[in-house]
């Protein structure tokens, strides 16, 4: 014998669930534009800003909120960049390529060997990378240089949409008391006043 049965939906019940899901993919959209806003902002300094922070293209960058567990550096440290210039030749492989020169302070050692409260960072240029001043985690390589002594070699990995509104806010303020200018040299620079060890003492 053929048994039917027969769900009976109680109106009020499925409106107040409807209402419930369309306020939580309200306040999801709301919090995505929210975000966007914050990473546009921070990135309103970089040329390739609005390209990398497109839909699928990389927002990648040095400085992590929190110390990844899937990538492997010998070096982990969290620092603050206070000053960074652009088009710096760099020797490696018998020829000269252009990275980003940092100069940091070393806040607080989390792995590796590193007994300096200043240290130097570079990363090799990219068109779509967001370098330079700031202050997160950072994971690398130390390099000795002929010229410049030990610096570090950053992981350029860090995605830059995975930063919460928080830690995008501390990158802007920071952004907004640096001053950019160029060189001697003709290449571009910007300092963070107050951090360097000419300006502590």
């Amino acid at each position: 014998m053929l048994k039917v049965s027969f769900v009976v939906h109680d109106p009020v019940a499925d409106i107040a669930d409807n209402w419930h899901r369309r306020t939580m993919i309200n306040n999801r959209l709301a919090d995505i534009l929210t975000w966007a806003v914050w990473l546009i902002a921070y990135c309103a300094a970089c040329s390739s800003a609005v390209a990398c922070t497109l839909p699928g293209t990389p927002a990648s960058g040095i400085f992590f909120e929190h110390v990844p567990t899937d990538i492997y550096a010998p070096v982990v440290i969290e620092a603050t960049i206070y000053d960074a210039t652009d088009n710096v030749s760099y020797a490696h492989d018998r020829t000269f390529v252009p990275v980003t020169l940092m100069k940091a302070r070393v806040d607080r050692v989390i792995k590796g060997s590193i007994d300096t409260q200043y240290l130097k960072i570079f990363v090799y240029m990219d068109s779509c990378a967001h370098v330079g001043v700031g202050r997160g985690i950072v994971l690398g390589t130390l390099r000795d240089d002929p010229q410049r002594g030990i610096m570090l070699e950053a992981i350029r990995k860090a995605d830059m949409r995975d930063w919460s509104k928080e830690f995008i806010a501390k990158q802007i303020a920071i952004r907004d008391a640096t001053k950019c200018f160029k060189n001697e040299f003709g290449a571009p620079e910007c300092r963070l006043p107050g951090i360097g060890p000419d300006d502590v003492r």
